[in-house]
């Protein structure tokens, strides 16, 4: 009898403006891909592909890779993205086209201080702070690093010492982590920081909370399902940065240019005014870019929240990539001991050639840099490359609309077996000169690719080096009862190690 009951009008009508407004919103959206004849897994309303995430990015990347020819397309929410892990895709987006493809996606959510950096920065502004950043790695400015870079490998070297004296499990993630902000934080603004000595010092516990991903984060949720509010994120001051920790940095870079500025007033000593990034942004700095004058009127310098954005963004990132590449790096000596071998044989006969370990002779290490790039091919710090689409184009019969967003899989690129055979295997000699050049440029990018790769990727390298070199000059590297095999990570887009990278250290016995 209820069935045969009169539905009132206002219901009918509430219910087929709802039905319309819920395909226009959360279904219609999903049919960019099937237009553009892209294959990919089927979204769901609300979230699109967000929840297959879940089962880990790097996972639902190479399932899709596998599944649909290296490229595809998936929706987080209702923003479509062209996932390229075809090659000549990738050589187009970072490289031969990247007026087109120049930018990264814009989030919301970052923040005023770190909306600033290199990694938010647009066109004009990017160029801008990318041509005053980039002279701080030239080949000159990091062999006049590379006393401060040797200094902190030694205080690294101290470490071990330590944990071998005492015959303890360590955490390498921990002790590498120490040795990459004590790098950074000389390096790059002067300061001594000794981490590893001070881990409770405001510069470490900053650096370790100023992001925390969880793909279930209110604000992250915002961001990714609702990028059309994060605007309201910006309007608030909210940020899924660490505020905390953020107002230290930004409190940290304007004592140490006060600082510096005092030392140079006193006199014009080359000690007042050392070859860094805070050197070169001091100079930099143009106040007019403060007072809120018209940037395109601008191809040079920077301003003080710029200043501030990529201080922030070199601390972090060299924190959360450099130590993640030594530790990682040592785990796979130290479950590899032949090719461990092979690294101290070459060391041994480099530090017998100088006499000692300096910026030259690392350089001379060409199977220990193998070791550090299969450990990079393994474990890429980015899963993911993205870039915008700012104009239509047609790419290798991929029709890319302006405003796509796309991504390039490197976890999946570096984990494919039709390019790297056995592709889980730890096997440095992947990175001998004969198979690089035999091998398509593009199937290896732990460092991004074309202009906007990674700006601290040299002084990286540099520290790797001399790290590693120091460490086997003394030791050789034993996984322990607490080395979980395989290494575990979170759910990220980034490679962070979940529960450390647990280690012990013998001392070596020997006559180099």
């Amino acid at each position: 009898m209820l069935a045969l009951l009169p539905v009132p009008p206002t219901w009918v009508l509430l219910v087929g403006l709802f039905t319309v407004l819920f395909y226009l919103f959360l279904v219609w959206p999903f049919s960019t891909f099937k237009k553009l004849g892209i294959p990919g897994p089927k979204p769901i309303p609300l979230f699109g592909n967000y929840l297959d995430y879940l089962k880990g990015t790097n996972l639902f990347d190479q399932e899709c890779y596998n599944k649909y020819n290296k490229v595809w397309g998936i929706f987080e929410a209702q923003t479509p993205i062209l996932m390229a892990g075809d090659l000549k895709l990738v050589k187009e987006i970072t490289v031969k086209r990247t007026n087109i493809f120049q930018n990264r996606r814009d989030l919301g959510g970052r923040g005023e201080i770190f909306s600033a950096s290199m990694a938010a920065l647009k066109d004009a502004d990017w160029k801008r702070v990318r041509g005053a950043i980039s002279p701080t790695f030239s080949t000159g400015k990091l062999k006049q690093m590379s006393p401060h870079v040797e200094k902190c490998a030694n205080d690294f070297v101290s470490k071990l010492a330590e944990n071998e004296k005492e015959g303890t499990m360590f955490d390498m993630k921990w002790i590498s982590g120490g040795y990459a902000l004590d790098v950074i934080s000389s390096t790059a603004f002067g300061v001594q920081v000794d981490s590893l000595n001070n881990p409770d010092h405001p510069l470490v516990t900053s650096a370790k909370t100023l992001f925390v991903f969880n793909f279930f984060n209110p604000l992250i949720l915002i961001v990714f399902l609702f990028p059309q509010l994060a605007w309201l994120l910006e309007v608030c001051g909210v940020s899924f940065m660490n505020r905390k920790s953020i107002n230290y940095f930004s409190e940290a870079v304007d004592n140490a240019i006060s600082m510096r500025k005092a030392k140079q007033a006193d006199g014009a000593s080359d000690e007042a005014r050392p070859p860094d990034f805070l050197q070169l942004m001091i100079e930099a700095h143009n106040a007019e870019l403060d007072n809120g004058v018209s940037k395109d009127t601008f191809k040079y310098g920077v301003s003080k929240r710029e200043i501030k954005g990529n201080a922030v963004l070199f601390w972090v990132a060299g924190y959360e990539s450099s130590s993640n590449i030594l530790s990682l790096t040592a785990y796979n000596l130290a479950l590899h001991q032949d090719v461990q071998d092979k690294a101290i044989e070459e060391l041994d006969a480099v530090i017998r050639k100088h006499g000692k370990l300096d910026y030259k002779a690392v350089h001379e290490l060409p199977y220990m840099e193998m070791c550090i790039n299969e450990t990079l091919r393994l474990y890429p710090t980015a899963l993911r490359i993205d870039r915008v689409c700012t104009e239509d184009v047609d790419i290798h019969g991929v029709h890319i609309p302006a405003g796509m967003l796309c991504f390039v899989p490197v976890w999946t690129i570096h984990h494919d077996p039709d390019i790297w055979p056995e592709p889980e295997k730890f096997r440095p000699e992947r990175f001998s000169k004969e198979e690089v050049e035999a091998r398509d440029p593009y199937a290896y990018l732990p460092w991004g690719s074309g202009p906007r790769n990674c700006a601290g990727m040299r002084i990286a390298q540099l520290e790797l080096r001399f790290a590693m070199a120091k460490a086997l000059e003394k030791f050789r590297f034993f996984p322990c009862e607490k080395t979980e095999i395989p290494v575990r990570f979170k759910n990220s887009f980034i490679h962070q190690v979940d529960g450390g990278v647990w280690l012990r250290v013998e001392a070596r016995t020997h006559d180099a």
